[in-house]
C-alpha cells in the first residue's frame, strides 16, 4: 500500500464513509462478518486503512447494534454512526451525513466487506468523478460470477447510467458482468438532497444507494465510471471469498517484506500479520505464524510450523518448530524444537532452549542452557547456568505462585524438582532426581529426596 507520507493532496479534504452495519448471514456465523479477522485485524478496517493511506481527511463507520463491538477497533478519531434497522445502504449513508460535520463537501463511500481495496482504487473513483465534473461516480468490476451483484449498464461514453440489484434485474440485466463495487465518490451537497428522496425496493423494502445511478442519469449528468480489478473490488459474503480475501492479503504483506530483503522460502504458507516487523536476512521458514506486535531480527531464521506472537526476536536467533509468545529474546538465542515459551519471559543473548521444553515468566541470562523437557516457571536462571532434562519448578503451592532463583554457574541434575520458594546459589549443583526444598548455598552439591548437601553429610 502507499506509505503514508505519500498521500495524494487531491483526497486531503474528501471524508471516506465505510458501511460497516450488515451482519453478513451468507458467512453462516454467529459473528457479524466485518468483524471476523483477517490476519489479526476486522475486515472493515481493511477497508478503513485502504481510506486513510489514500490520503482521506477524516472517517465515519456506520455500525448497527450488531456491529457494535468495532467500535472500540476504531482509530480513536474516527466517527460512528448507528443505524438501528437494517434499512439498506441508503439508510445507512443517511445516518453518516447525519454525523458529518458541516465543512465536509466530497465524500467517499465504501463497504467494510472489501478487504483487498487499494488506496488507488480509492483514488480512481475520485478521480472518475472529477474527470466528469458530475456529483457522482461508481467503481466496478467485470466478474467471471456476476452472481449477487448489482449490475451497472453505461452509455456509449463510458458512464453508468443505472445500477440494478439483481433480485429486481430482469433476465437480460442478468447476462450483463459488470457489477457494482459499492465504492462511490459523490458530492455532499447533491447527496443532501438526493438521499431523502430515495424509495424503499418493492421487492426487499429497503433504501438502495445504487438509485442515485439512476437519479444523476435523469437529470443529465450520468455518473462517472471507475472500471478496476476485480481481486481487489470483490466483496467477501461467505466463507470461500473470505479464504481467497486472507490469502490475498497474505500474498501482498509477504512480497512487501521479500522486497525489503526478507527471505520467505514459501509464500504461499507463511501467514504473517501487518503488524510484524521483520529485518532484511531474516529467513522464514514454510509454515511459519508471526502475529501481533512482533518483531524478528537480521538474520534469524524462524522454522517451519513455528509460531512467534507478540514478541520481539534479536538477531541471529534460531527458532526451531517451537511457540514464542509475549516475550523478549536477545540475540543468538536458540529455541527448540517443539519448544514453547509462554507470555513474560525474557531470553538474554546465547541462551540455547532445548526441545519441548517450556518456560513461563521466566528471566534467563546470558549463556544459560535450558535442557529438554524442562518446566521452568516465575523463575530467574544465572548467566552460564545448566538446567538438566526434565527440571521442573514447582511454582504453585495450590493458592499462590512463589518464584525460583537459579544462581549464575548453576548446575542441575537431571530430572532435578525444585520446591518454589528456593534459591539455588551461584555454581551450586544437583545430583540426578533431587527434590529442592530448601535454599542451596553457593558452590554447594545437594543430592537426594529431600535434597541434602553432600558436604554436609561429609
Amino acid at each position: 500500500m502507499t506509505p503514508a507520507q505519500d498521500r495524494p493532496a487531491r483526497l486531503a479534504g474528501v471524508t471516506v464513509v465505510v458501511l460497516a452495519a450488515g451482519a453478513g448471514s451468507r458467512m453462516h456465523s454467529a459473528q457479524p462478518k466485518v468483524l471476523h479477522p483477517l490476519l489479526g485485524r476486522p475486515m472493515a478496517l481493511w477497508t478503513l486503512d485502504a481510506a486513510r493511506l489514500a490520503g482521506v481527511a477524516s472517517s465515519v463507520v456506520v455500525l448497527s447494534p450488531a456491529t457494535e463491538a468495532l467500535r472500540a477497533e476504531l482509530p480513536a478519531e474516527t466517527l460512528v454512526a448507528v443505524q438501528a434497522e437494517p434499512r439498506g445502504t441508503g439508510d445507512a449513508v443517511r445516518n453518516a451525513l447525519a454525523v458529518l460535520p458541516r465543512g465536509v463537501t466530497e465524500l467517499v463511500i465504501a463497504c467494510g466487506d472489501t478487504p483487498l481495496l487499494t488506496p488507488a482504487d480509492i483514488l480512481g473513483v475520485a478521480e472518475a468523478r472529477a474527470a466528469t465534473n458530475g456529483p457522482l461516480a461508481l467503481a466496478a468490476f467485470v466478474a467471471n460470477d456476476p452472481t449477487g451483484y448489482g449490475r451497472v449498464a453505461c452509455n456509449d461514453e463510458g458512464q453508468a447510467l443505472s445500477v440494478v440489484e439483481e433480485r429486481d434485474a430482469t433476465e437480460e440485466e442478468r447476462e450483463l458482468d459488470l457489477v457494482n463495487a459499492g465504492l462511490y465518490a459523490v458530492d455532499r451537497a447533491w447527496l443532501d438532497q438526493q438521499i431523502t428522496a430515495l424509495a424503499p425496493s418493492a421487492a426487499s423494502g429497503e433504501i438502495y444507494l445504487t438509485d442515485l445511478v439512476a437519479a444523476a442519469a435523469r437529470a443529465g449528468t450520468p455518473a462517472g465510471l471507475y472500471v478496476g480489478d476485480a481481486s481487489e473490488l470483490e466483496g467477501v459474503n461467505d466463507r470461500r471469498q473470505f479464504a481467497d480475501a486472507a490469502a490475498g492479503l497474505r500474498e501482498r504483506i509477504n512480497d512487501a517484506h521479500m522486497a525489503a530483503g526478507v527471505l520467505i522460502l514459501d509464500p504461499t504458507t507463511a501467514w504473517i500479520e501487518p503488524s510484524v516487523t521483520i529485518a532484511p536476512d531474516a529467513v522464514i521458514e514454510p509454515g511459519v505464524a508471526l502475529s501481533g506486535t512482533t518483531t524478528i531480527g537480521a538474520r534469524s531464521r524462524i522454522g517451519s510450523h513455528s509460531s512467534i506472537i507478540d514478541s520481539l526476536i534479536g538477531a541471529d536467533c534460531v527458532i526451531t518448530a517451537s511457540t514464542v509468545e509475549g516475550s523478549t529474546l536477545h540475540d543468538a538465542v536458540d529455541v527448540g524444537p517443539y519448544a514453547h515459551v509462554r507470555p513474560g519471559c525474557e531470553i538474554e543473548s546465547k541462551v540455547h532452549i532445548g526441545n519441548f521444553a517450556e518456560l513461563k515468566s521466566a528471566r534467563v541470562r546470558a549463556g544459560a542452557k535450558v535442557g529438554h523437557h524442562s518446566y521452568l516457571g516465575d523463575v530467574e536462571i544465572g548467566a552460564g547456568a545448566n538446567i538438566g532434562a526434565g527440571t521442573i519448578t514447582a511454582n504453585y503451592d495450590g493458592k499462590e505462585k512463589h518464584a525460583t532463583v537459579i544462581g549464575e554457574g548453576v548446575f542441575t541434575g537431571v530430572g532435578t524438582l525444585l520446591v518454589a520458594p528456593v534459591v539455588m546459589g551461584a555454581g551450586s549443583k544437583s545430583g540426578a532426581g533431587a527434590v529442592i526444598t530448601t535454599d542451596v548455598k553457593p558452590g554447594d552439591l545437594v543430592v537426594g529426596v529431600p535434597a541434602r548437601s553432600l558436604s554436609k553429610a561429609e
